[in-house]
């Protein structure tokens, strides 16, 4: 699980963080039953206060997306597989609208933007159809 927070944007970073468990749920990165990264090594990962990492776990447990279990740790509970494609686009347009809006404040020509914009999502899209090449040992790389 891949997760990323931008201390500069304004939006509270527990809240990043649970926008991005929510994604990774909706999407199937994450599935019913997987275990997330510890508190305190989500938090070293991030570089943010492990206070901050368990906010956001302790909310999306509240929310019945994540168990946790003492002593095992943290999981995506059943409730998980109930979160669609909808959901996913919902967050996907609340950090595009926060992009929008940091453009703007840069005073970023909105031409300019859309074509940066464009571009990265090409370069995303061409990296993540790209055949993942076989090596010797059987295994995978990128």
């Amino acid at each position: 699980m891949y997760i990323q927070v931008d201390p500069k944007s304004g939006v509270p970073l527990y809240t990043q963080i649970k926008d991005e468990i929510r994604l990774a749920v909706a999407t199937g990165a994450l599935g019913p039953g997987d275990q997330l990264p510890g508190v305190r090594n989500l938090a070293t990962q991030l570089r943010v206060n492990f206070n901050t990492v368990g906010r956001a776990y302790r909310e999306l447990q509240a929310e019945g997306l994540l168990n946790s279990r003492r002593g095992s740790g943290t999981f995506v509970s059943a409730e998980g597989k109930k979160i669609g494609q909808r959901e996913a686009e919902q967050i996907i347009e609340r950090m595009l609208r926060h992009a929008a809006n940091r453009v703007l404040n840069a005073n970023v020509d909105s031409a300019v933007a859309l074509t940066m914009f464009t571009q990265a999502l090409m370069e995303g899209l061409v990296a993540r159809d790209k055949p993942k090449e076989v090596n010797h040992s059987g295994g995978t790389s990128d």
